[in-house]
């Protein structure tokens, strides 16, 4: 009787120390499969969205279409960031026939952004967004949804729909006997729910994987902004390439997890918490996976980060790291400030070689003058002193001769005035 109620009581322990892992209704903007072609809107095309919306539909950050036909009743929500509305000239966008959107409510269990959780961050690769071992499963009431369950088995701490609380038995009876039109489970191709449920616990010192079996990712419908930066990395099951820096290791037996992840968070403290986000997950068989990311635009700190990580790291441990490049606005800096120097150089010793050897003769007339006034070119250089003397005069002492010379015009002027003075005699 004791020992059954102590199970009762630490099983409800369990369960409400678990992170719970919300199901979403994939109503997002961003996915191509919640549109009539099954493609993303381009900058040219009109969105129409149909006359009511059952549930709130998000726009992200980067979207860019012609113009929206909005829904008589709705809710739309704007992400933080740039939404751009047209048209523009796209040459990627040959298109410019109205696009649909459809609100599909009919989602894969292993499909990106259909779950969510308050342990999920920026860093968490899309694989690991899906309840883990430890985790409750839950379906929110009062919402439209189709669930494809997973082909692989997936082991998790609870499931709760509609505020019910179901073990493996009762879920696989809700599935088949169900009778709600409104939320649906499709059974996996083995005719399967492919769940199970019961308290698992982690005994390993090195950690334990979200799940043995891991799913396949229907990157698909994902939705990848465009990275803003300079090589961008893709961490282990994530769909996109992001910014930042990833460290990817295997493991023994005798790795500690916890003592790795309080040096990780050491290190993220030193360049400062607030502006950096990471994830350290555990991957089968026996590999570790960090990944850290700008909290904001990227700027290349998590980059120095994850390579201050490696420098660090046990010498015994072989892992594998990539890190991305600058930022996209500051690619070509230093390139170009090069080329704005070496072209300003240039200028100016052109400047100057013009401005002392090659200063043609300009002419300006001023008025109320006879004669036109100019700047002709003379020599500025002052190295030497020159002198001039008569033929017949002697060279004062201390001069150097080699700095004398004769007036070729002296003779011959003075021979013009004494011949002059002689006929006026």
């Amino acid at each position: 009787m004791y020992s059954t109620t102590f199970f009762i009581i630490l099983n409800y322990i369990s369960i409400s120390l678990s992170a719970k892992v919300t199901w979403l209704p994939n109503t997002s903007f961003n996915l191509p499969n919640n549109f009539k072609d099954g493609k993303l809107p381009c900058s040219k095309q009109t969105v129409i969205f149909p006359e009511s919306l059952a549930n709130a539909i998000q726009i992200e950050s980067g979207t860019s279409v012609g113009g929206f036909v909005l829904p008589l009743e709705g809710e739309l929500i704007l992400a933080e960031g740039l939404i751009e509305l047209g048209p523009f000239a796209d040459v990627n966008c040959t298109s410019e026939s109205n696009s649909y959107y459809t609100e599909k409510s009919i989602s894969l269990w292993a499909q990106p952004d259909v779950w969510t959780s308050t342990k999920f961050n920026k860093a968490t690769p899309d694989a690991e967004r899906v309840p883990c071992f430890d985790d409750v499963a839950e379906f929110p009431s009062n919402t439209d949804f189709t669930v494809i369950l997973p082909d692989e088995t997936q082991r998790i701490q609870g499931i709760k729909i509609n505020g019910e609380n179901l073990d493996t038995v009762q879920f696989k009876d809700y599935v088949t006997k169900q009778s709600d039109q409104t939320q649906q489970f499709v059974l996996n191709k083995n005719e399967d729910t492919g769940i199970v449920i019961g308290r698992g616990h982690c005994t390993s010192l090195a950690g334990c994987p979200c799940q043995n079996n891991i799913l396949s990712i229907d990157c698909s419908a994902k939705f990848c902004p465009i990275p803003s930066c300079i090589n961008p990395v893709q961490p282990i099951g994530h769909c996109c390439k992001i910014c930042g820096g990833i460290i990817a290791f295997d493991i023994d037996r005798s790795f500690d997890i916890t003592t790795f992840k309080e040096q990780v968070g050491r290190t993220i403290d030193s360049f400062g918490e607030n502006s950096l986000i990471y994830h350290v997950g555990r991957l089968p068989p026996n590999k570790v996976q960090l990944v850290v990311v700008d909290k904001n635009e990227y700027s290349g700190t998590s980059a120095e980060v994850v390579n201050t990580i490696a420098y660090n790291m046990e010498k015994h441990i072989v892992h594998q790291m990539q890190i991305s490049g600058s930022p996209l606005y500051r690619s070509g800096l230093g390139g170009k400030i090069f080329v704005s120097m070496f072209f300003t150089v240039i200028l100016v010793m052109v400047g100057i070689y013009i401005y002392y050897y090659r200063l043609p003769e300009i002419r300006f007339p001023f008025i109320g003058r006879s004669h036109p006034s100019f700047f002709s070119r003379f020599d500025r250089r002052t190295e030497s002193v020159v002198s001039l003397t008569r033929r017949d005069s002697v060279a004062p002492i201390g001069s150097s001769i080699g700095t004398a010379f004769r007036n070729p015009l002296y003779d011959s002027k003075r021979k013009n005035l004494i011949e002059e003075s002689v006929m006026e005699e």
